[in-house]
């Protein structure tokens, strides 16, 4: 059972990774203006927005995918609701502290870097709810087997 949870772990971890390399890709596609120098200086700023939250959007999956490892307690992993936890739990912590932070100003959400971001997100809750089904199936075909 350790092997299998490593396992998903891992392959949580190269989501994460794949992701944010994408999200980087889409970050850096972002077309400068050319203008005077309060576009420039916007420009700049709109740069350094988007790498801080890339920053913070690595950390933050890296961080959701350690819960994984408490699926190696038998009663969490017996739990399908404890195990959903483990998989998208902080995810959707994550999620709705973003939201929650960015429906105060309502003008966050018109922001472009807000926008990919929030998408991004999703992706990964997406992700991690089919890997949760695929753990699932797996343990109750190593539940069968023993």
């Amino acid at each position: 059972m350790k092997k299998l949870i490593f396992k998903f772990w891992i392959i949580n971890f190269l989501i994460s990774i794949v992701l944010f390399i994408i999200y980087r890709i889409v970050i850096i596609e972002t077309k400068a203006t050319d203008g005077d120098w309060f576009e420039n200086f916007i420009a700049i700023l709109d740069i350094l927005l988007n790498i801080i939250l890339s920053t913070v959007y690595l950390i933050g999956i890296l961080i959701c995918s350690l819960p994984l490892f408490l699926n190696l307690k038998k009663n969490i992993r017996n739990n399908y609701y404890m195990s959903l936890l483990t998989f998208l739990g902080l995810p959707f912590i994550f999620i709705i502290t973003v939201i929650i932070i960015l429906a105060t100003d309502n003008q966050s959400f018109k922001i472009r870097p807000m926008q990919i971001f929030g998408a991004f997100s999703l992706i990964y809750i997406f992700l991690s709810s089919i890997q949760f089904l695929l753990f699932r199936r797996k343990t109750k075909k190593h539940e069968l087997n023993e």
